[in-house]
């Protein structure tokens, strides 16, 4: 087997590269400069959105041999260790410790819900929260509610971060979103986001970030919905 680089690399596998520099960069700007951290979590948003097309292009072209391990690889920068450095940069100043150990466990959490999902094939649907939909809860946090008291918001990104952690690592069964009009929904609000965000219009990315926040919330909370059905 030829295993040079330029032959095993596919297209989608130059997307899922993209998603993981994007990771990478919010984590350079907050490093620089904590005011960043806005701007970081837009780049947050754009990773989501890359890590959708890069799948989309491998189900409609090729998939290669490097893909799953690029993938989780990318995953882990971008939506395991760049939430956790944003979050610390925002409430290191008075939150120090605390932070470190949420901050740790999230990123802890995050890589053992990717160890598992590559070890284990599950049939169908996920088994603990998938760390995509993590990496996207706290930034659309912090673009929705930044604007809050600070205490306020602070115990309210701990308390998430918390939660997501014990999901991610859980057995509760989640649902592969397969209903198209649901998908651009979404996407279509991200993009809206970076719209507003990037032409300035804060108001309108605060609204934005809280609507795509609490539908990201829904499907957090929907086996505990589906639970409640049966």
């Amino acid at each position: 087997m030829n295993d040079s680089i330029f032959r095993l690399i596919k297209l989608p596998d130059l997307v899922t590269l993209m998603n993981a520099l994007l990771g990478f960069t919010a984590i350079l700007m907050v490093v620089q400069d904590n005011s960043n951290a806005f701007n970081a979590s837009i780049l947050i948003v754009m990773a989501v959105i890359t890590d959708g097309i890069d799948g989309a292009i491998a189900r409609r072209l090729e998939y290669g041999v490097l893909g799953e391990q690029l993938d989780s690889l990318a995953d882990m920068i971008s939506f395991g260790v760049a939430p956790a450095v944003i979050a610390y940069s925002l409430l290191a100043t008075q939150y120090h410790y605390l932070i470190c150990i949420v901050g740790g466990t999230f990123l802890a959490c995050g890589i053992l819900r990717l160890a598992r999902f590559n070890a284990i094939n599950y049939k169908a649907g996920f088994r603990g929260l998938p760390i995509t939909t993590s990496g996207l809860a706290v930034p659309l946090y912090i673009l929705a509610f930044e604007g809050l008291d600070f205490e306020l918001f602070s115990y309210g990104l701990l308390g998430l971060m918390v939660l997501l952690s014990g999901l991610m690592v859980s057995r509760v069964p989640y649902p592969k979103i397969k209903d198209v009009r649901v998908m651009y929904s979404i996407l279509f609000l991200l993009l809206l986001l970076i719209l507003f965000f990037y032409f300035g219009a804060i108001e309108k990315t605060h609204a934005i970030a809280g609507i795509t926040f609490i539908l990201i919330g829904l499907y957090v909370i929907s086996p505990v919905m589906k639970l409640r059905k049966q």
